[in-house]
């Protein structure tokens, strides 16, 4: 799918506005934001040498990234899953032409 199609672009405002208020306002999203929170928390506490809290960084960064490009995946495959299935609808209820 091109990045400058309009369903990249209805992505980019939907998860860069509106979904800041659902992430803010869900306590499920909430609850994993304060257990990391914790984890954190234990990591800072073991005063690790910075190689090593760098190598976890780097590694928590990407595991955020996979899951972050996860989520926008399955989001453009619903949308265009309901744009196929608008689109069939539309076709189907069309009125057939006689030749």
């Amino acid at each position: 799918m091109e990045k400058d199609s309009a369903l990249y672009q209805l992505m980019g405002i939907r998860m860069n506005s509106v979904m800041n208020g659902i992430t803010n306002s869900d306590g499920e999203y909430q609850a994993i934001i304060r257990k990391s929170d914790e984890y954190s928390d234990k990591l800072d506490g073991m005063e690790l040498p910075k190689e090593v809290r760098l190598l976890i960084d780097g590694y928590v960064s990407e595991q955020n990234a996979l899951g972050s490009r996860y989520g926008m995946l399955a989001y453009l495959l619903g949308y265009s899953d309901c744009k196929e299935m608008l689109l069939e609808k539309c076709l189907s209820t069309e009125p057939q032409q006689m030749s």
